[in-house]
């Protein structure tokens, strides 16, 4: 159905944009993208700004990628609405070449999550569905990117997140680079975070982070503008590994550590940290705290100490 609106397309557009904040079921705006076609782009921003491709913690979880296929085949330009993809990569979708030809239409994103439930985690270095992967890594406006459960993640794949400021690990192993990496003309600077969540088993990933370089032989992370950290620890070696993380933060404000419990926490988690903190930093311009959980598998956390300094 087409009609001729009294009211500026700008108008419209407004309207439809308060509909999207008013309801998370965005069920006003799906009803107003059936009225007529001038409002399908305005509507269309806000039902696919948020994909979740094959949801659920299985190894074999409901497939819901065939449907972005035929979606972004029969309708491209929807691929442009997209800007946060939670994409639990299945392993049929590993012979799928249609999903990869998806994926690279994708151009606006601005939060990415890769992870995978499978016994196995997947290797990010070596699989099919890497050159799609990289293509949404290494979009401009990516800003969030979130890893969960993957193998050699490949660090210098980061070099040209040139707007990356938040990453989130977990049950993750890295290294620098592998063989026939992409060849790529790289940015002036290191990668520059704001915020850094680490979670369990990811401490050797840590380690390979602040140790990486560029090919020119700088550091490939400067953590020196990291603001937010959050630490999960699961092992006592995991203090060690992330105290020279620290001791290389010049502007931290918020610090969060989550603890197994079972950990020696009070003697050596808080203790070790506050040592290496940066509050002994010269020329730290603003106070931050040190937020300590302790977490209790599968219970909600209690909390813990708050200081402020």
């Amino acid at each position: 159905m087409s009609t001729n609106s009294i009211f500026p397309l700008e108008i419209e557009e407004r309207i439809i944009d308060l509909l999207a904040e008013d309801a998370e079921d965005l069920a006003s705006v799906k009803t107003c993208s059936l009225v007529c076609r001038a409002f399908l782009p305005f509507c269309r921003k806000h039902i696919f700004a948020s994909v979740m491709l094959n949801a659920g913690k299985h190894a074999t979880p409901p497939s819901t990628t065939p449907t972005l296929e035929r979606l972004l085949s029969t309708t491209p330009e929807i691929a442009r609405c997209i800007r946060q993809l939670d994409y639990n990569v299945a392993v049929r979708d590993f012979t799928s070449p249609l999903i990869q030809v998806c994926l690279k239409k994708i151009s606006r994103l601005q939060f990415l999550r890769v992870r995978h439930y499978d016994r196995q985690k997947l290797d990010w270095s070596r699989n099919p569905l890497r050159p799609a992967l990289l293509h949404l890594l290494h979009l401009p406006t990516l800003t969030h990117l979130h890893l969960f459960a993957l193998d050699n993640f490949v660090l210098s794949d980061l070099l040209p997140c040139i707007n990356l400021k938040k990453l989130e690990i977990e049950i993750l192993t890295a290294v620098d680079r592998v063989d026939n990496t992409f060849s790529t003309a790289f940015r002036d600077h290191s990668v520059q975070l704001n915020h850094l969540s680490v979670g369990y088993r990811c401490s050797e990933a840590v380690i390979k982070m602040y140790r990486a370089q560029r090919p020119d032989g700088r550091a490939l992370f400067d953590f020196s503008f990291l603001t937010n950290i959050s630490v999960a620890l699961d092992e006592t070696n995991d203090i060690e590994a992330l105290q020279e993380l620290f001791e290389r933060c010049g502007h931290l404000i918020n610090v969060t550590i989550s603890c197994k419990r079972g950990l020696p926490y009070d003697h050596h988690v808080y203790k070790d940290f506050r040592s290496s903190s940066p509050q002994s930093h010269v020329g730290l311009d603003q106070p931050w705290r040190l937020i300590a959980t302790l977490y209790a598998d599968h219970q909600e956390p209690p909390r813990g100490t708050l200081c402020q300094r």
